[in-house]
């Protein structure tokens, strides 16, 4: 990505012109910079002198099939995230070459405003560096998780609310960004939800002070009204991931017990580093 300009640059290769311009033309108005190519192999060509923070990549076209594109790419770009669209007959061999690397699969046609969210979670996992083998797998027990919701909107902290204790799990609520602070003074929280777009403190500044205290805390943004600029501010600031409201319970779930994940990998990795430096100076 280029530094500060706060646009996700992304190659969009399909062989079908008018999916192209039309999807081109909706990713743009909502701020990305997108280059389209029709050809796999004027886009490999073009990856050799460009780069791009995400790859939308479609599986089945002639000549070089997307799916030989997409390996490719992972044996010469391997960190450059991956989202393969595929029409019906082609799903099978989505999930085939999912093991490899590919990030997502989207069927054609696909809804935009969730090729602009999938899009931005790739870019958020680039951020984070990716997924570890423990992060990216399902857990044999699911873990009950302590979760802090943060929303202005009573009703939906509500429904929100009783929808995630059904699901196994310890849910606290703030209703501000002041009062989401006053509650992590006193409590550790793994997983933060936290809206965007709140009146006073806003989800950004929230965000900011939530990772300045505790930077392995993982924090999902929500938002009604997504912005691709607001979005990846609040990715470099290091959000975890964000999503769109309203949400699909069951694919919130997932993401919230992925950010759990995560938050205990990093955790777990800064007491080692504690232990290793009281360890150290103790021996000198």
């Amino acid at each position: 990505m280029k530094p500060d300009d706060g646009r996700v640059r992304l190659l969009l290769v399909d062989d079908e012109v008018e999916f192209l311009n039309s999807t081109a033309k909706a990713l743009r108005r909502r701020g990305f910079e997108v280059t389209t190519v029709q050809n796999p192999a004027v886009g490999l060509k073009l990856l050799e002198h460009e780069s791009f923070d995400v790859v939308v990549l479609d599986i089945k076209m002639p000549g070089i099939p997307g799916d030989q594109m997409f390996r490719e790419m992972k044996r010469r770009w391997p960190d450059t995230p991956v989202i393969m669209l595929t029409g019906h007959g082609t799903v099978e061999q989505a999930f085939g070459i999912s093991k490899d690397g590919v990030f997502d699969y989207l069927t054609k046609p696909c809804d935009v405003e969730r090729l602009v969210q999938t899009c931005l979670s790739a870019v958020a996992a680039y951020f984070r560096g990716g997924l570890s083998e423990n992060e990216s797998q399902e857990p044999e027990d699911e873990e009950e998780v302590d979760v802090l919701v943060v929303d202005d909107e009573e009703d939906f902290l509500v429904s929100l609310s009783t929808a995630l204790r059904r699901r196994k799990m310890r849910v606290s609520t703030a209703s501000s960004g002041k009062e989401a602070l006053e509650k992590l003074e006193t409590n550790s929280y793994p997983v933060v939800l936290l809206d965007l777009k709140m009146p006073g403190m806003d989800g950004l500044e929230v965000l900011r002070r939530i990772k300045a205290a505790d930077p392995s805390c993982a924090v999902l943004l929500l938002t009604g009204l997504p912005t691709v600029s607001t979005v990846i501010e609040g990715l470099k600031d290091g959000a975890f991931d964000y999503m769109v409201k309203p949400q699909d319970v069951e694919l919130l779930v997932r993401k919230i017990r992925e950010a759990f994940r995560h938050a205990s990998s990093r955790a777990e990795e800064a007491r080692e580093k504690r232990v290793e430096k009281i360890l150290h100076h103790s021996n000198d």
